[in-house]
């Protein structure tokens, strides 16, 4: 039978494309529809990777601007070239979209370009992403995974409009231009990061967040240091407000109107607003009214612990379910699909234990269970906190603001949760990661040699702190 595959893969980001690979690695005739002309996703082409690739840039401009000079390296004229700098991030990208389009050939997946919609239970229909009227293609399948992502949400009064200034995420790492005033709406990890690089190459910043807090579903301590950190960055940040309204100024100018939860009016001016207050699942011309696939009221699709949709030959993973949205949840909802419809027996992803990071500077990290979360479950426990200011290598490498927060369970020691602000943070959380899966306690952490100078001594001293109430270096 023509275009029958075992499976049919719609989106192509790292949930996506991932499956798709190990699809085919399990001996299953594998195809993937995406309607973009560029594989890879969110992540790849608009999220992850070119925001990291211009926070990177931005922060390399911050130190030699600020802290070079006090290793002795000076410069007689130092300046920032903001085309190059995203001439580089576009760069990165398209070397990356490359070696996707390598994997789907090295493993011989059938790529469509389109938009895939549902017909039937066991056939999509892939038409033209400027025509939905014009059919290209059918396609037949064993089974589906929908892996098709989210949009940004914005205020409901509003569209997304570069020539109004009123600017998502995709707007803003696309710039044209360094703005002179950035009002970022919403105190979350896309807000951070992005007000961290506009703010690096000069850009004054304005962060504007509902709730009491930044960075709100993380731990308190983490929200407090990192806004101190920020503000000691000439950032501006106004929590507990409502954004009431929205307006363009001038040909130059946005205003911004607010009101503080104690009901005072306050106003703001910029030359963008940057509106990053979450993202939508995208489910859009797919057809899942066709065969019933079930949604919920917030537009996520509903699945069962298998990520098995209400059609028991169709699976949706990553953003498009819900839950944190993070491309490597993804990418092993994929993987366990994919082993599930395949025979296998995978390993379920222990949801707790998925770490969440923000790659300002320094960057942040968390995994498994706040404090807060800990005192609502009634459970008791101990804390060790130990600053990142006392290792030798956080001084030598000149990046001393921060923490290693570990808290554990008082009567076994059984770590609980691990919570990092400090330089390589993104990397030093998985220490955390492979120890909460393993159940391990403070003290195997302690007990463990760990190299010195290092930033992971910090885990080793806030162990001690833990299970014995002390330390060797506080």
């Amino acid at each position: 039978m023509k275009n029958l595959y075992d499976l049919v893969v719609i989106g192509s980001g790292p949930g996506g494309y991932i499956s798709a690979i190990r699809a085919s690695q399990l001996g299953l005739r594998t195809a993937i529809i995406e309607k973009y002309q560029k594989l890879g996703g969110t992540c790849l082409n608009v999220g992850c990777i070119p925001s990291k690739s211009l926070l990177d840039s931005s922060k390399y401009f911050f130190l030699a601007k600020k802290n070079y000079s006090s290793h002795g390296i000076f410069f007689e004229k130092l300046f920032m070239d903001f085309r190059k700098m995203m001439d580089r991030k576009n760069k990165i990208v398209e070397n990356i979209n490359n070696g996707i389009k390598y994997l789907m050939k090295k493993n011989k997946i059938d790529v469509y370009q389109g938009i895939g919609s549902f017909k039937t239970k066991n056939i999509l229909s892939v038409t033209d992403i400027k025509s939905f009227q014009k059919e290209r293609k059918e396609i037949q399948f064993k089974y589906c995974i929908i892996s098709t992502g989210s949009k940004p949400l914005c205020l409901s009064q509003l569209n997304f409009d570069i020539e109004n200034r009123i600017i998502s995420s995709t707007e803003a790492i696309n710039l044209k231009e360094v703005p002179k005033k950035l009002i970022i709406i919403g105190g979350g990890i896309i807000g951070l990061e992005l007000g961290s690089i506009f703010n690096r190459l000069g850009s004054k910043i304005i962060i504007l967040e509902t709730m009491d807090k930044i960075i709100s579903n993380m731990d308190n301590s983490l929200s407090q240091e990192m806004r101190k950190i920020l503000e000691k960055s000439s950032i501006q940040i106004e929590t507990s407000l409502s954004v009431t309204s929205i307006f363009k100024k001038n040909h130059e100018e946005i205003s911004v109107l607010a009101k503080y939860h104690d009901g005072k009016e306050v106003h703001f001016t910029g030359n963008y607003c940057l509106i990053s207050i979450g993202r939508i699942p995208y489910t859009k011309n797919m057809g899942l009214e066709n065969i019933k696939i079930k949604i919920n009221k917030k537009g996520f699709i509903v699945v069962n612990d298998d990520l098995q949709t209400s059609v028991n030959n169709i699976y949706a993973i990553g953003d498009v379910i819900g839950g944190k949205m993070l491309a490597h949840k993804a990418e092993e909802e994929g993987l366990y699909v994919v082993e599930h419809i395949s025979g296998k027996k995978p390993n379920k992803l222990n949801y707790d234990l998925i770490p969440s990071i923000i790659y300002t500077y320094p960057e942040v990290a968390s995994v498994g269970q706040s404090e807060n979360e800990i005192k609502k479950d009634k459970i008791e426990y101990n804390i060790g906190i130990f600053p990142m200011k006392i290792l030798g290598r956080a001084r030598t490498s000149g990046c001393t603001d921060g923490f290693l927060k570990m808290i554990s369970h008082k009567k076994t020691d059984e770590i609980l949760g691990v919570h990092i602000i400090g330089d390589h943070a993104s990397d030093m959380i998985m220490e955390a990661s492979v120890a909460m899966e393993f159940r391990s306690s403070s003290e195997d952490i302690y007990r463990i040699c760990h190299p010195h100078p290092t930033l992971s001594e910090a885990f080793k001293e806030a162990a001690q702190l833990n299970f014995e109430n002390r330390s060797i270096h506080i």
